[in-house]
């Protein structure tokens, strides 16, 4: 299973640079929307800047195990313990495989 990827389910490269791109967390095809005029951070939004991307997001972004999973492997992204990172990243697996919320 590939977790911890290169994107938590949402990735907005520069317009036609990407043709496909699978979500880092529960490996599905994200969708892609093409030529899209906007921001593409916080930063740029507050800035009022936009500039021409494409949108890629995971269908399952908004189902609360994808979300679970999301805050897990931030939280793992920035523990110092190998060993704690090892078992948070071992839960967000869990999760991903049964697709359901842990409690």
């Amino acid at each position: 299973m590939k977790l911890y990827g290169s994107n938590d389910g949402w990735f907005f490269p520069d317009s036609g640079t990407v043709r496909s791109e699978r979500c880092g967390i529960c490996n599905a095809q994200m969708s892609v929307e093409r030529n899209v005029l906007g921001p593409t951070s916080w930063a740029e939004a507050m800035g009022r800047k936009k500039h021409l991307h494409d949108e890629f997001r995971c269908p399952h972004l908004q189902s609360r195990w994808h979300q679970q999973a999301v805050t897990l492997l931030r939280e793992a992204r920035n523990t110092a313990s190998e060993r704690i990172r090892a078992i948070i990243i071992s839960e967000a697996e869990e999760i991903v495989a049964s697709k359901m919320v842990r409690k």
